[in-house]
């Protein structure tokens, strides 16, 4: 199941802009893997920037769905 969250989030990544990783809900989310990632173009006519998205899993082996824009870092979905 799939957990919409689109949250701002503080991501540290390594050199190529991966994400390593980053802290949701006062705490910190360690990546073990980069599952998959791909870039998005957006809704161009709403004004929506592209994205790189990366679909991730956490050491505890949860995973998460990471988006980076221009403006930032997000969290946008959390799956159980």
């Amino acid at each position: 199941m799939t957990k919409r969250v689109d949250q701002p989030i503080a991501v540290t990544h390594d050199p190529r802009g991966r994400p390593q990783r980053f802290c949701w809900r006062r705490r910190e989310v360690a990546i073990r893997e980069i599952l998959d990632h791909w870039e998005e173009a957006g809704c161009w006519w709403l004004g929506e920037r592209p994205r790189r998205v990366y679909r991730a899993r956490a050491a505890d082996g949860a995973l998460y769905e990471l988006h980076h824009r221009a403006d930032g870092w997000r969290l946008y979905r959390a799956f159980d």
